[in-house]
């Protein structure tokens, strides 16, 4: 078989660009594997192909305006073409990883007010999303029963939608570093070993207020961030709430299984996400998690079991209480420890891999009939 993979960033650092490394990496053993993209590896895998694809990369917006009419230089004479999202036109499979429309009415919803330039961007990417995804000939691939549930109600696309989760690298996300790089990436950020530590990873708009807010109602207990998100305005809040000495902001690290190895809870009460990688490698790692049902992610979670959903996620108390239970009960947190991690043993990246290539292979059986 004869595929390509279309995606704007080709690395292991992002949610959709990792989707296809490891996609890629396991097809190109026994397929012909092109990738179409605009950063791509230094040190290239033999058994895949790439192939540079130019964009503007001052923004996402024009990063994507930019990519997309680049995309039509991909050859014809592919049996299967993936794209991730609004990356091409040119798709006969598409992987949604996010609803842009939904998204925004997410953060509408929960956030007083956005920027300017968010709602330009809604606006133009939206209804190219819309178009996208009008043609029920493509097969669609949604990471969550979350974004297929979107797509159908912001786009009208119900029909031809497989539901595929991500998948999460087990053996990178495990129990097993705690006891490997716990002292040294505490020692790092400047936690003592006796510090109960809630760590958030990603966007500061996926619920760093709420967060900070339920960290100033449990006493004694930090808080660290790792994002790429610019910090000030989250330090403020800090401030304001009488924890900036409880709080502390990092910049995204490459050894992030580490950081998690450092942390006791993962805490991320997101108004949306449409997967939320973070909570998985969270699980992984054996990190009791509390997050919201707004995370396509929170599928994977049995309330009271192996994770804890918060039902609003404006709800400071409500995530407050359970933060303090986690840190003042040492067996509610070693058992959802415990049931985090075997909610997630089953879905390692070969499932995903197994799973999408049925997918290749009905589009190819229809297209054959």
């Amino acid at each position: 078989m004869k595929i390509a993979f279309v995606v704007h960033d080709y690395h292991r650092a992002g949610g959709h660009s990792r989707y296809v490394v490891e996609l890629a990496e396991r097809f190109g053993r026994g397929h012909e594997v092109h990738v179409f993209a605009n950063t791509l590896p230094a040190d290239e895998d033999t058994t895949v192909r790439f192939h540079h694809i130019p964009a503007w990369r001052l923004t996402a917006l024009t990063t994507i305006l930019t990519f997309l009419p680049a995309t039509r230089s991909i050859a014809r004479g592919f049996d299967i073409v993936h794209t991730q999202g609004l990356s091409s036109l040119r798709a006969n499979v598409i992987t949604s990883h996010i609803c842009t429309r939904g998204w925004f009415n997410a953060r509408k919803r929960f956030e007083k007010r956005l920027p300017a330039k968010d709602y330009i961007f809604e606006a133009a990417i939206s209804p190219l999303e819309k178009h996208l995804y009008s043609d029920v000939s493509r097969s669609v691939i949604a990471v969550s029963g979350k974004v297929r549930q979107d797509l159908a109600t912001f786009y009208g696309r119900s029909t031809n939608v497989d539901v595929i989760h991500h998948g999460i690298d087990l053996n990178r996300f495990s129990p097993s570093n705690r006891p490997v790089w716990r002292a040294s990436m505490r020692s790092h950020f400047g936690f003592r070993d006796s510090d109960f530590v809630f760590l958030f990873i990603g966007d500061l708009r996926k619920g760093a207020p709420v967060a900070i807010e339920g960290l100033s109602r449990v006493p004694e207990a930090k808080l660290l961030f790792v994002s790429h998100s610019p910090p000030a305005f989250y330090a403020e809040i800090a401030r304001r709430a009488g924890v900036d000495d409880r709080v502390l902001f990092s910049p995204a690290l490459d050894s992030i299984e580490r950081v998690y190895a450092a942390c006791d809870a993962f805490v991320f009460p997101t108004p949306y996400d449409a997967f939320g990688m973070v909570i998985a490698e969270a699980m992984a790692s054996g990190l009791p998690v509390i997050t919201t049902r707004e995370a396509g992610a929170a599928e994977w979670i049995a309330p009271g079991v192996s994770g804890i959903l918060v039902e609003n996620p404006t709800d400071v108390a409500d995530l407050a209480r359970h933060m303090a239970r986690l840190r003042q009960n040492p067996e509610s947190w070693r058992m959802f420890a415990e049931g985090a991690r075997g909610a997630v043993e089953h879905h390692g990246w070969d499932s995903v891999a197994h799973d999408t290539m049925r997918i290749y292979e009905k589009v190819l059986a229809s297209r054959n009939r």
